[in-house]
């Protein structure tokens, strides 16, 4: 004599598993794992029907489909393609160029060549010489350390636009 809850059993068995097979045969399962995930999500069905744990609503094949789905993820990340570092050397490569800079169309020297001579004993004596604008208003006779900083400033400026007319002329180009 069969109870109510083994025929229960037998109709989720006939009409869920199949389904549940197919969706786990889509993300790269087998006939093996998915009977193995389905009696899981059976388990856990039951586990929470008898802690009346259930959403309202939710048919007993859709909630079990539902589990058997989140388990197969977890399963497949778990036991996901592993390979070795050591059979991988071949296979990865770091391209030639990787490290090499980006190619410059003129040194930026060039750039400050062009802003003009001052411009360019300016920008020397603040960024390679290491003088402060104080030494620098006094060796190059401005009136005021202020007046000295708005100087260097235009000097850069200069050096900024010939550059961006570049990437201008290159980007159109």
């Amino acid at each position: 004599m069969r109870t109510q809850e083994d025929q229960w059993l037998e109709e989720i068995y006939r009409n869920t598993l199949p389904r549940v097979a197919a969706a786990i045969y889509r993300m790269g399962g087998n006939l093996e794992m998915a009977k193995d995930i389905f009696q899981d999500a059976v388990i856990i069905y039951l586990e929470k029907k008898q802690q009346n744990k259930l959403p309202p609503g939710v048919p007993a094949a859709a909630y079990i489909s539902g589990i058997a789905r989140i388990l197969c993820i977890r399963k497949l990340k778990r036991s996901g393609p592993h390979i070795p570092l050591d059979d991988m050397d071949g296979d990865i490569g770091v391209p030639a160029d990787y490290y090499a800079p980006p190619p410059v169309a003129k040194p930026v020297l060039e750039y400050v060549k062009a802003a003009g001579k001052r411009c360019l004993q300016l920008l020397r004596a603040f960024y390679y010489d290491h003088l402060s604008i104080q030494e620098i208003a006094e060796d190059f006779n401005f009136k005021t350390q202020h007046s000295a900083s708005v100087q260097k400033y235009k000097c850069l400026e200069k050096v900024r636009e010939q550059i961006k007319q570049l990437d201008y002329a290159e980007t159109v180009s």
